[in-house]
This record gives C-alpha cells, structure tokens and sequence, in this order.
C-alpha cells in the first residue's frame, strides 16, 4: 500500500502543471507595466492614439492604435513554447503585422514586420520611454535586412496619458 500511495504521489507531481509564467509576469519583471494605459498625441496636425488594455487578465493585452489613415488591432500574448513576447495584428489598410516584444536598453520595444495583399513587407521597431506619470515617448527604429535594429531612432514624439471616459 505505501508502496501505491508513493508511486501515485511522484506520478502526481511529474504530470502536474508546472506554473509557467504569464505576460503579466513578464511585464511586471521588464518594469513596463507604466504602458497598460491610453496614450494621446498630435502628429502633423493629426491625432494619433494607442491604447494597451487586458483582454484576458494576466495573459493577453489587447493594443488599438489610431491615426489619421490607418486603424490597428493586435493581441500581445507569451508564447508557451518558445517563451516570447508574441504579437499579431490586422490593420485597416489591409495588413497583418507580427512581432516580438524584448528590451531596447532600458525600452520595451516590439519589432514589428507587416505585410500588405500584395505581399510587400516592411519592417520598423517601436519603443517606449516612460518620461513620467502622465507622458511617454514612443521611438520609431529603423530594421535592416539582417534584422538588426538601428541604433538611432528615425522618429519619436511624445504621448501624453489619455483621460479616461466616464461610462
């Protein structure tokens, strides 16, 4: 009998779900949770807006940014297998990016590679700086055909934190 109870006890701990470490995680050991919120600001004379919002709570963000002729939808995941920081998304003008989140200095940043119905890709980096409470700035990188991301940002404008809506 203790010879079953044993067996059963080690079997139980070899099959039993290993706590695997959910973006939430990730998010909070990076010390980027200050991005979860909604960022405004002004390009050109156009409003642009960003938004990362919990879609499944500790697991999956959702990301909506708006400009003046483009709309994006993505979910921003951890992959189980690989470990990364995965993100998918479909924009209005008809593209389907993927990209992968990892740190850009002391930045998180998503390189991201879209491609249109045509089958013409694009690549471009995109980091965040908190500058404080209220305001961040987000970098726009250049990507090379090795994949290597540039040192230098090609553009960056500063976001301010969206007020919230009443409900």
């Amino acid at each position: 009998m203790k010879k079953t109870i044993t067996l059963l006890a080690m079997l139980g701990i070899v099959f039993s779900p290993q706590a695997r470490a959910s973006l939430a995680d990730e998010i909070a050991e990076a010390e980027a949770d200050w991005l979860i919120a909604s960022w405004e600001a002004e390009i050109d004379g156009n409003s642009v807006s960003l938004s990362f919002k919990w879609v499944i709570k500790d697991h999956v963000l959702g990301l909506h940014f708006k400009g003046n002729n483009n709309e994006t939808y993505s979910l921003i995941a951890l992959n189980p297998e690989s470990g990364e920081v995965e993100q998918t998304g479909y924009g209005s003008n008809g593209r389907k990016s993927t990209g992968k989140w990892g740190p850009k200095g002391d930045m998180p940043m998503v390189t991201l590679t879209s491609k249109n119905d045509d089958g013409n890709s694009r690549s471009m980096g995109v980091a965040f700086r908190r500058i404080d409470q209220n305001n961040i700035e987000m970098q726009i990188y250049s990507i090379d055909a090795n994949g290597a991301v540039g040192d230098f940002a090609e553009f960056s404008t500063e976001m301010k934190r969206a007020k919230e809506k009443k409900k």
